[in-house]
């Protein structure tokens, strides 16, 4: 089906790829079963390539930089300094994982705080809700179908 979450173009077993020092510093409690299932591949996209698991590379380089979502929160608070300071902390403690682009912009994310998966739009980036408890659940609703990544 047109749009669903599939393994297209992925390379599998690509070990020793690391995020970056600026990204281990900011979210320190990554989940390890995060970091293990997302080492082993370059590309995790939908068929319309219009969403996507976040790997190493993406937090390296790419078109879309991980924190594209919140760099558009801070441009939209446009100076307003409480503003900012409540963008920055609501994403210092938010881990995107998932981004997508196709209609409205959308991501999921994993919080640092609880290991909670969370799911938000545009315009409100940083209004979200619960959509699993742990990463680990996330990926079995994804199996399961009960969640559906496509935009």
């Amino acid at each position: 089906e047109s749009g669903k979450m599939g393994i297209y173009g992925a390379k599998s077993g690509v070990f020793g790829m690391e995020l970056p020092e600026e990204v281990i510093v900011r979210y320190s409690n990554i989940p390890k079963l995060w970091y293990e299932f997302i080492v082993n591949f370059d590309t995790i996209i939908n068929s319309t390539e219009d969403m996507w698991f976040l790997t190493c590379d993406n937090f390296l380089d790419g078109v879309w930089s991980y924190n594209d979502f919140e760099n558009m929160s801070l441009e939209a608070a446009d100076g307003d300094e409480e503003w900012s300071a409540q963008i920055k902390e609501f994403w210092d403690n938010t881990f995107p994982i998932i981004m997508g682009i196709g209609g409205d912009y959308q991501y999921f994310a994993i919080k640092m705080d609880s290991g909670e998966v969370v799911q938000g739009w545009e315009p409100e980036f940083e209004e979200t809700f619960v959509v699993a408890e742990s990463f680990s659940e996330f990926i079995e609703k994804i199996t399961i179908g009960e969640i559906e990544l496509i935009c």
